[in-house]
């Protein structure tokens, strides 16, 4: 089948072969009706611009990479989401990128993006210093940190205020009358972990309470360590009374921890989860959690993405989101 070019689009529209290339590419100004004509000859012949060609015209590839940790944490699915709904009414597409937490994998795609000639990376790191970065700033490739981010980095964040949240879930528990609070921390090396593990701490000496360090149990953000850490915890013979968790793949396994051991929540242990999902609902008892806005997270990041291109050189400003702490029977 012969394939469709766009001379062929210029000869149904009656125009040059430049015209129908401004249209498509948006660099020149070209009166409402000649666009009409050409684009009803585009959908009549089934015209697909070739991506490559047209890169080389606009020199942009309308295509923004996303690197995320755990494509299996719907947590990163519901920030997609609210990425997508941006980029696709802007006419850009999406390349998603899954580290699995692994450094030698993010190294990787970021070569991959940069290769491919994307024209912004949204990302959700899992090194603490991202040499790579620097890559992209000599091409002039917008970044923008997505729920994570470093001490020094220049590029825009979009998350929430981990510190403040966690405090927030702590502070729970003080209230609710738990003396004795432990914590799953997640991994340390990332700066959410490290925020939220900071929380907790500040308002346990808030409140003149013991941090002891045997009860803040740091492991990968898996729904299988999430269970052998909350084991860990609960197998002292001296134990919390109540766990404030930093992540939901671990709120999830410690149930199933807590499960495997004959332990009730939240007769033998009060928890606060961090993140709302479905299953928080549902699960025995509905956990209380704190609830992380990620739709619009999603879209705050592609909308900053998307503002630096058009922008060049202007500074960017993060943005950071609150938490709402959704209060249910595991407290």
């Amino acid at each position: 089948m012969k394939r469709i070019t766009m001379r062929d689009v210029a000869e149904q529209a009656g125009v040059s072969k430049a015209t129908v290339s401004h249209v498509i590419n948006e660099t020149r100004f070209v009166e409402e009706a000649t666009k009409a004509r050409v684009r009803d000859a585009i959908r009549a012949l089934g015209y697909r611009p070739n991506v490559a060609a047209r890169s080389l015209t606009t020199q942009r590839t309308r295509i923004i990479g996303l690197i995320v940790s755990d494509v299996t944490n719907t947590f990163f699915g519901e920030i997609m989401r609210g990425i997508e709904d941006v980029l696709i009414a802007n006419n850009y597409s999406l390349m998603l990128c899954n580290t699995n937490e692994v450094l030698e994998r993010e190294e990787y795609y970021i070569d991959i993006l940069l290769r491919q000639g994307v024209d912004g990376i949204i990302a959700a790191a899992t090194s603490q210093n991202w040499d790579v970065l620097n890559e992209a700033a000599k091409l002039n490739i917008p970044i923008v940190m997505l729920d994570r981010t470093f001490d020094d980095a220049k590029s825009p964040y979009v998350g929430v205020n981990n510190h403040d949240s966690a405090a927030l879930g702590t502070r729970h528990l003080v209230e609710r009358g738990y003396l004795e609070i432990g914590i799953l921390s997640g991994f340390q090396r990332l700066s959410t972990m490290r925020e939220r593990l900071a929380g907790y701490e500040e308002v346990l000496r808030e409140a003149n309470l013991p941090i002891r360090p045997e009860w803040s149990v740091s492991s990968p953000l898996t729904i299988e360590d999430g269970k052998h850490a909350m084991q860990r915890l609960m197998g002292q013979a001296e134990r919390p009374r109540a766990v404030f968790i930093c992540n939901n793949l671990l709120s999830l396994g410690a149930l199933m921890g807590l499960q495997e051991m004959g332990l009730n929540c939240p007769d033998d242990v009060a928890i606060v989860g961090f993140d709302d999902h479905p299953w928080a609902q549902v699960s025995n008892p509905p956990l209380t959690v704190l609830r992380q806005p990620t739709f619009a997270i999603g879209e705050t990041a592609a909308h900053k993405v998307l503002k630096a291109l058009n922008d060049g050189d202007s500074e960017i400003p993060s943005a950071l989101f609150s938490c709402q702490l959704v209060a249910r029977h595991s407290t």
